[in-house]
């Protein structure tokens, strides 16, 4: 129990250091070199990081309850996919966002190139 409490705890911090700050410092230095045009969807990124890492926080705290080494491991490993999941979370939410603004771009650079044209 204890070894899988201590595994997941480790993975999970692990996963916050080296894949969620730099995802977060990659959309604040996307959204920087752009000045502002990159919409980021801040909010719905917050609250998945809040549900998700409130999610892996609940998971690592029902390993202390249980006695069963076979439901700790599962629950420290659904709380490392968590972890993972909510990671991976914020470049996806700007990806969707960025696609939607791309959406609304190309009409009117085609708008531009028929006026120059025409």
């Amino acid at each position: 129990m204890w070894a899988a409490l201590l595994t997941g705890v480790v993975l999970c911090i692990s996963i916050v250091v080296f894949v969620l700050l730099p995802v977060l410092g990659l959309i604040g230095a996307a959204d920087g070199s752009t000045a502002g045009a990159l919409d980021v969807p801040v909010g719905s990124i917050a609250a998945a990081l809040v549900v998700g890492i409130g999610l892996a926080l609940v998971l690592l705290a029902l390993i202390v309850a249980t006695r069963n080494g076979a439901v700790a491991w599962i629950l420290a490993v659904a709380a490392v996919i968590s972890t993972l999941v909510v990671s991976l979370w914020p470049l996806v939410a700007t990806a969707f966002a960025a696609v939607g603004q791309a959406d609304e771009v190309i009409p009117f650079i085609q708008g531009l190139i028929e006026r120059f044209a025409g």
